[in-house]
């Protein structure tokens, strides 16, 4: 593996993580209503719980 390679990797988590938190924030100012009708935070941790990254989830 190059260390370009490498690097893209790092960008590329970096992206991701950087949107998930952005969104995890824009949601958690809808008004409670709308976050159940959404299905908010439970369809989402039932997403991340496939294997992928969830410590972001904590925060709720």
């Amino acid at each position: 593996m190059s260390v370009f390679t490498r690097m893209n990797h790092y960008v590329r988590h970096y992206r991701r993580s950087l949107n998930r938190r952005r969104t995890e924030r824009l949601i958690g100012t809808l008004p409670p209503e709308i976050r159940k009708d959404i299905g908010w935070p439970t369809h989402y941790t039932s997403i991340q719980s496939d294997g992928r990254d969830n410590r972001s989830i904590s925060r709720f």
